[in-house]
């Protein structure tokens, strides 16, 4: 985000959202080093800052006890002067058809979106068909390559050890 202007949440633009998940983050609170499961989800987090400590992020990981391709894992932004939060970023795995809307049987990604908030909808209302990944460790290894989070691999090394010969956007 441009540092020269200060916004509220509900006037980002394309661009900042795109800076906001792309900018480069330290992990300030830990993953534990196990899921824990919870109401039939395994569920997993860390909380993060933007290497320029203005942004803090929190990381959500879920996935269904029962359907493992049924997964979440989502950044979510926390304004240093703002109330409130916006979800970013979201990476889900299919989860059943849907009446309304025709990705929710494959993966899927979800991405804030400038219309939506001003218009005070859901931020990440919009979802887009994906082939970046195939299962839940596919998609937290572009989940992290894609959020820029610093040190992951030390956190998550089975997911970086699959991908060594893969580049920092997926090029091979």
């Amino acid at each position: 985000m441009n540092k020269e202007r200060e916004i509220s949440m509900d006037q980002l633009t394309k661009q900042d959202i795109e800076d906001l998940i792309h900018c480069r983050k330290k992990i300030t609170e830990q993953p534990k080093k196990e899921m824990s499961l919870s109401d039939g989800h395994w569920r997993n987090g860390m909380k993060l800052q933007s290497e320029n400590g203005e942004h803090d992020f929190i990381v959500f990981m879920r996935k269904n006890e029962n359907f493992e391709e049924n997964f979440s894992i989502g950044l979510i932004c926390l304004p240093k002067h703002v109330k409130g939060d916006i979800l970013l970023f979201r990476c889900n795995g299919p989860h059943g058809p849907h009446i309304l809307f025709d990705h929710h049987d494959r993966h899927h990604i979800h991405i804030a979106n400038e219309e939506d908030i001003a218009a005070g909808l859901k931020a990440e209302r919009r979802a887009y068909v994906t082939e970046e990944y195939a299962s839940y460790w596919d998609a937290l290894g572009y989940f992290l390559r894609e959020c820029n989070i610093m040190g992951a691999e030390k956190h998550f090394p089975d997911v970086f050890q699959k991908n060594l010969f893969i580049g920092s956007r997926g090029e091979s």
